[in-house]
């Protein structure tokens, strides 16, 4: 069986957690975490696939990075109870070094925040994952709650991710304590 492993052609077609990307004539309905960069309608796009194949349906699922291809198939192929829509929302929910880092300090809290994940699969993904990521070239900033929270709500206001994540690094700055509010309003009022 051939793995289709990246897809590489024109954006067609986008909502938030789907895209239509066409090659030659052919557009394939690709899955994406919130956080997938995408150009406009009709620009050049280049994502990693992973294959889900079942006996009535493939699904496939893309991404930015080898990087979140990889992790998105450790979290479906390793974790029992997670599937593809879970492994999404934890994508779409965290950047990937966010998600390395909870598992790697065993962060309960914030895995239990995503949607579908309670406080048992969260500690069933630290439990299963926990050695690989130690094992990996794990690095990355870890944001708290609040500034992860100002970070997703600034995307869902427009900006794209690594703006929204200056400015609430800016921010942060003068006002290391303020809460996700606080954050998104300094953010916009920010030159």
């Amino acid at each position: 069986m051939a793995v289709i492993v990246t897809l590489e052609g024109r954006l067609g077609y986008r909502t938030p957690l789907s895209c239509i990307v066409e090659i030659q004539g052919v557009g394939y309905e690709v899955f994406i975490p919130l956080m997938v960069d995408l150009p406009e309608i009709g620009g050049a796009i280049k994502l990693w696939i992973y294959t889900i194949y079942r006996e009535d349906n493939h699904s496939l699922y893309g991404f930015n990075t080898l990087e979140e291809r990889n992790f998105f198939k450790l979290i479906v192929e390793k974790v029992s109870g997670i599937g593809p829509k879970t492994a999404l929302a934890m994508l779409s929910k965290f950047k990937l070094s966010e998600l390395n880092g909870f598992i790697a300090t065993q962060n309960v809290t914030m895995l239990a925040g995503i949607p579908g994940i309670g406080k048992k699969t969260a500690e069933k993904l630290i439990l299963e994952l926990s050695d690989k990521i130690k094992n990996s070239a794990w690095t990355g900033e870890i944001l708290n709650s609040a500034q992860s929270d100002a970070v997703l709500g600034l995307i869902a206001l427009g900006y794209k991710r690594p703006e929204a994540e200056t400015k609430v690094r800016k921010i942060m700055e003068s006002f290391p304590t303020a809460s996700a509010d606080q954050l998104i309003k300094n953010a916009i009022a920010l030159r």
